[in-house]
């Protein structure tokens, strides 16, 4: 059972971790071997012994997703039935040990580009350059060549009004739109906002161009939230290609990576 939603969720690109059971003393559950896979929410499948140590075992499995660290923890028991303790001590004449370890599973983000002009090429050269994943989206066969998209893992020809038909995105996707037209623009923008999976919408053009879009969105029934980027990019003073697409990437790291917009430097003048 816990393999069968391993493979599941992965294959949506959802973030889980594997707890297993490492090693086993006295009275116990479960056995050496016993498996668990936890996802981000908290939902299981398999078990390591139900109880108050599966619990505590659920709540660290979402830690290390959140942290993206192994984390290994033993649990002792001081007699059959009693409560499971999540620390190191004696055991008891009837007690046992239980000590797991928590692997996260947690699939790399990607990039889907929306677009292949000049802007979405420079983004995907960089995001072959840190090595990112990253799939282009354009109707254009011209456009979608091998020389204008090196590295990229898939070049999608399709309309862009029948994407969920043609490209299957997951809570990885982070999805950037820059067509050739504002109505192709539109188009991929309403059908994307509905997916509620996706982590980050981001658009390329003016508050201007964005106000009228979102105001033709709005008055068909549809919702904008908080992962809409528009526009799009750190504020660096870009304004080459290049620089926009820079200004892109950075910015899908620095949410997906969990970082600020700190300077690293110290001041030395100070030491």
């Amino acid at each position: 059972m816990w393999l069968k939603r391993l493979v599941e969720w992965k294959a949506k690109g959802m973030p889980c971790a594997i707890v297993t059971v490492i090693a086993a003393q006295g009275f116990t559950p479960r056995k050496t071997g016993a498996k668990m896979v936890v996802d981000k929410d908290g939902r299981s499948a398999g078990s390591v012994g139900g109880g108050t140590a599966e619990r505590q075992c659920i709540e660290l499995a979402r830690k290390a997703i959140a942290e993206r660290t192994c984390i290994t923890q033993r649990f002792v028991s001081l007699a059959e039935g009693e409560e499971w303790v999540a620390e190191d001590r004696p055991l008891g004449a009837c007690g046992g040990s239980l000590t797991v370890f928590i692997e996260p599973i947690v699939p790399e983000p990607e990039l889907v580009i929306f677009g292949g002009g000049h802007i979405g090429q420079c983004l995907a050269r960089l995001c072959a350059a840190i090595e990112m994943p990253c799939r282009v989206y354009d109707d254009r066969p011209e456009i979608l060549t091998p020389g204008n998209f090196p590295g990229a893992a898939a070049l999608i020809c399709a309309p862009f009004d029948r994407i969920s038909e043609n490209i299957e995105l997951s809570a990885l996707s982070y999805c950037v739109i820059m067509t050739y037209g504002h109505d192709h623009d539109e188009i991929v923008l309403e059908q994307l906002l509905p997916d509620r999976d996706l982590p980050y919408i981001g658009m390329v053009g003016s508050p201007n161009k964005a106000r009228v879009l979102i105001e033709n969105i709005r008055s068909r029934g549809g919702e904008i939230d908080d992962r809409l980027y528009c526009p799009v990019g750190l504020s660096i003073g870009r304004n080459q290609p290049q620089e926009i697409a820079l200004s892109i990437l950075a910015e899908i790291i620095l949410l997906c990576r969990g970082g600020n917009l700190t300077h690293l430097r110290r001041n030395w003048t100070a030491a």
